[in-house]
């Protein structure tokens, strides 16, 4: 890994920041094979860092602080301006991928022609369905040779080949669905994890439905656009997270991306703009009651709370308004929170009763006929859409019809254990209370996670039900009859589940929108401070030549939990390279859920992963220009942009490169 150091000089004035000039840069040379890299990841020497709009934080220029055991020494900057970068291509259309847990769809729009957002509904169903904005989240691999596998079909189609496949002992092959969970660390479900056939990946499934959707997206804009007209890289592709999803994971989403060959150009994953699903669905919801609901009126200053309840998570934000009408602005309130608890942990819960009530039925699907678990999902997911709609009664009740096999073994298993016999094994009876068992623990944790943002604020006008999930009729009536006396309106839009889609494409059109957000974490890297003996840790303890004692590992933050921070505010920091010709820079990321940790090591601090910066090949440390790196943490994602600075000669304009960046985890 190379190093490399702090360099840069202040005006005495924090918020001008005066020329760069061939004085010295310190820089540190490579560290012993071995040795912790600290600052930034990297072991640095500190001169002075921006925050804000190009604004140095410090104030009049530092004597840099020498970390002992790195050799310091200087160099002289000679600059030498850059070929001309190329220009990126002008993007003509917006497609907004909303990837979930069990359902996945897009939508898309021209720039030209905002107000016009076409969400894709042309998908398969069964006949009385009616169109539904999305397919299933499923991918079914067949096996092509022994530990190789191939991607089949994908969404509903899957499901059905897989099915179709289950009794044809001659084809062997995999139906996967509800991988987009596995992208959260503190995921805990082994059946879902162990789930993932060899040699395939998380990573390379999703590559590989986003792939497959993603073309179907593009060949939709074809045939729309006319065939000459349309070019791949005039796409600019806008894939939807959750907001409780940790950076990794949200890093990983633009990989895969990039990874599945939909990004053209050479933006990398850069190119790929990430949207978090409650501020699409915030958006989009505010869009309808401007445009087709002019009665209810939201105004500056008022409080708006957004329940984006899919099928695999519950992201729930509290925004306040700043502008009103066509000038759509919001901030954050609080801290955006969630859980692993939506729709598909309401299936979950059913085959857990169901397991109850057929006692072998466990067994049956791991050794029997797996296949069969998706064929009672299917089943019972019209008499989940259906549960709670004023059509049905309290008294009113439900059937599954159950497999033939499953029947028999059924009975066999009750008769050898001296049950009475059923009047049926063929069918399972659902009663309204058995209903209710099977959704309450479930919705009562979405109404709790609501219930803790309100705690917080008060005084919210009106709450924004969306995704899959709130498309519930028992949902939508717990919600309201526990809230209703707090917040003025609840409302869920007409086809909740194609909020996010849209929102996506439009919150993409007008990216000034949201204006700050709170931060969930506090963010820092990894430095070297002085050791305070009784309450630095011994293995921690770095003696110097000189005898004085150093603390390494010490937690340095840029930004810190609960602050509420501008998009477009960033930290910014500069640097020189160590060695001659070298071609990179990377550093590491550190985060916490405590305001102020101490160190970089232990329970409470994760690794969130870092950045490697690509460097220009036409320089040397006596031709070098300084190089910053900027970090925005207020954006959907961690950004980092990073630029070579080139010295000016007389009567000449600087010159600035921007420099790949890649994040690694």
């Amino acid at each position: 890994m190379a190093c490399f150091g702090w360099c840069g000089k202040v005006n005495e004035e924090p918020s001008k920041v005066v020329e760069f000039n061939a004085s010295p840069a310190y820089v540190l040379k490579a560290p012993a094979p071995g040795q912790v890299h600290n600052g930034l990841g990297l072991g640095g020497v500190q001169r002075g860092d921006q925050f804000g709009t190009r604004t140095f934080r410090g104030g009049a220029t530092a004597a840099p602080v020498v970390v002992p055991g790195n050799n310091i020494e200087e160099v002289s900057r000679v600059y030498q301006p850059p070929d001309k970068a190329i220009a990126a291509p002008v993007s003509e259309w917006v497609v907004g991928l909303d990837f979930g847990t069990t359902y996945s769809g897009f939508a898309y729009a021209k720039v030209a022609d905002p107000e016009n957002i076409h969400v894709y509904y042309d998908w398969p169903s069964r006949i009385s369905e009616k169109p539904y904005c999305k397919t299933l989240t499923g991918i079914y691999y067949k096996v092509t040779a022994p530990g190789r596998l191939q991607c089949s079909s994908w969404g509903h189609h899957a499901r059905s080949d897989y099915i179709a496949g289950a009794s044809n002992p001659a084809v062997k092959g995999y139906y996967l669905s509800k991988f987009k969970l596995l992208l959260k660390k503190d995921l805990d479900d082994a059946f879902l994890a162990s789930s993932i056939p060899q040699p395939l990946t998380v990573n390379t499934i999703i590559k590989d439905y986003l792939k497959c959707i993603g073309e179907l997206a593009l060949t939709v804009i074809k045939n729309h656009e006319g065939e000459v007209n349309f070019r791949r890289n005039s796409v600019q592709w806008c894939v939807t997270v959750p907001s409780i999803w940790d950076d990794t994971a949200k890093q990983q989403m633009k990989a895969c991306m990039v990874n599945a060959g939909l990004v053209s150009g050479d933006g990398g994953i850069e190119s790929v703009k990430v949207v978090l699903e409650p501020e699409a669905a915030s958006f989009h919801c505010h869009q309808i009651l401007r445009l087709k609901h002019k009665d209810l009126t939201l105004h500056r200053k008022d409080k708006i709370l957004v329940a984006d309840v899919g099928g695999g998570t519950v992201d729930i934000v509290v925004q306040e308004l700043i502008g009103s009408g066509n000038d759509y602005k919001v901030q954050e309130l609080t801290e955006s929170s969630g859980g692993l608890c939506g729709g598909t942990f309401v299936d979950e819960s059913f085959l857990r009763f169901l397991s109850k009530r057929i006692g072998c039925l466990d067994e049956f699907l791991r050794s029997v006929v797996p296949s069969y678990r998706s064929r009672l999902l299917k089943d019972w997911e019209t008499i989940k859409c259906g549960f709670g709609s004023e059509m049905m009664t309290t008294y009113d009740s439900t059937e599954i019809t159950i497999h033939n096999r499953l029947a028999a073994s059924w009975e066999a298993y009750e008769k050898e254990r001296g049950y009475p016999p059923r009047d049926s094994y063929s069918e399972v009876e659902l009663t309204q209370q058995d209903l209710k068992d099977i959704f309450d623990p479930v919705v009562d944790e979405v109404i709790e996670l609501i219930a803790a943002q309100l705690m917080q604020v008060s005084d919210i006008k009106m709450m924004f039900v969306v995704g899959g999930f709130a498309g519930s009729h028992y949902l939508m009536q717990r919600i309201r009859a526990r809230f209703s006396h707090d917040v003025e309106h609840i409302v869920s839009p007409p086809n909740p589940g194609s909020a996010i889609i849209q929102g996506a494409v439009a919150l993409a059109l007008n990216p000034d929108a949201v204006v700050a957000r709170v931060l969930k974490k506090t963010y820092g890297t990894s430095v070297t401070l002085r050791f305070q003996r009784g309450v630095d840790p011994e293995e921690f303890l770095k003696v110097g030549d000189d005898g004085m004692e150093w603390c390494r590992n010490r937690f340095d933050p840029f930004v810190k939990k609960g602050n509420r921070i501008e998009v477009n505010k960033f930290v910014s920091k500069e640097y020189v390279p160590h060695s001659d010709g070298q071609a990179q820079m990377m550093f590491d990321l550190y985060s916490s859920d405590l305001l102020e940790p101490r160190y970089t090591q232990g329970p409470d601090v994760v690794r969130e992963g870092g950045f490697a910066i690509d460097l220009p090949t036409n320089y040397r440390v006596t031709e070098m220009p300084i190089f910053e790196c900027t970090i925005y943490f207020g954006r959907t994602s961690l950004e980092l942009r990073a630029e070579a600075k080139f010295k000016h000669h007389d009567g000449e304009r600087p010159h600035v490169m921007e420099l790949p960046v890649r994040y690694y985890s």
